[in-house]
């Protein structure tokens, strides 16, 4: 099993370099971050896998690592000019001393948790920049990040598509369903797995703009078999979300999608 995690930007604000920018959240979740006083070297935003909730009320923005594994980070995002953002990995004891460190300017970064360490911290670091567009930060085990076919993200809803890591020839496409927001969005990647696997995590809110979102993925699956699963944060999934995800399944039928003849073609766990 492979683990694979998706971070967006920080919503504590008290981790974000403030003074003189401008911030727009979009709708896609993306973050526009603008601040053309912003000096070489500062930081602007600090992702942290420790935090003091009772005193700052915060919770994590990072995922527990295991000790001496390797991973990849990677970083999605837009900016002014062509210079690179770096990015840094601190990793800290149970003191807050830096055992090790890594920097990196490229989309990808790969490093090795230290023996010792208690917790970490990713920061985005200015070099040359005014501006820049951020969508996510991924942190998972060497070539996870790769399987990401695409991913869509709005207030009430995120999700994955990931593809099978030895290709296959299954026509089911299984659903997981987290519940959510989360400001962790974690992937569990089983390598035996030989279908095609969409993660997707709501609040139960927007449920019809979230079939809609998927319309174009499934409208290209025209003889797939959708297996609904329930996934963290469920023991099965509530009876009202199933109903509304089966009436947007069948108007993406009308609309020359996935086949629904059979509801063979749709294997849900049980009901409330």
């Amino acid at each position: 099993m492979s683990e694979l995690y998706l971070m967006r930007w920080p919503q504590n604000l008290s981790a974000v370099y403030v003074n003189g920018a401008t911030i727009r959240y979009s709708k896609d979740q993306s973050v526009y971050y603008a601040n053309e006083v912003l000096s070489p070297g500062q930081i602007i935003c600090t992702w942290a896998s420790g935090t003091d909730y009772l005193a700052s009320g915060n919770l994590p923005t990072l995922p527990l690592l295991k000790l001496h594994k390797t991973y990849e980070l990677s970083l999605k995002l837009e900016a002014d000019n062509d210079l690179p953002v770096q990015v840094q990995i601190d990793f800290l004891n149970g003191h807050e001393e830096v055992l090790d460190s890594y920097r990196g300017t490229g989309p990808r970064l790969v490093f090795t948790v230290p023996k010792g360490m208690v917790s970490y911290e990713v920061r985005l670091v200015n070099l040359k920049h005014e501006w820049l567009r951020f969508e996510s930060l991924t942190i998972g085990e060497i070539g996870a990040v790769g399987r990401i076919f695409e991913a869509t993200s709005r207030k009430h809803y995120d999700w994955v598509h990931v593809r099978p890591l030895r290709g296959s020839n299954q026509k089911t496409v299984q659903l997981i369903v987290n519940q959510g927001p989360r400001s962790i969005l974690p992937l569990s990647l089983d390598e035996r797995c030989d279908m095609e696997q969409i993660f997707i995590t709501t609040d139960g809110q927007a449920v019809e703009p979230l079939i809609q979102s998927l319309a174009h993925t499934l409208r290209n699956k025209t003889d797939a078999q959708l297996s609904l699963e329930a996934g963290l944060g469920y023991y099965h999934l509530p009876s009202e979300f199933i109903v509304k995800f089966k009436a947007g399944l069948k108007q993406i039928q009308k609309l020359g999608g996935i086949s629904l003849k059979k509801e063979a073609n749709c294997q849900f766990p049980q009901l409330d």
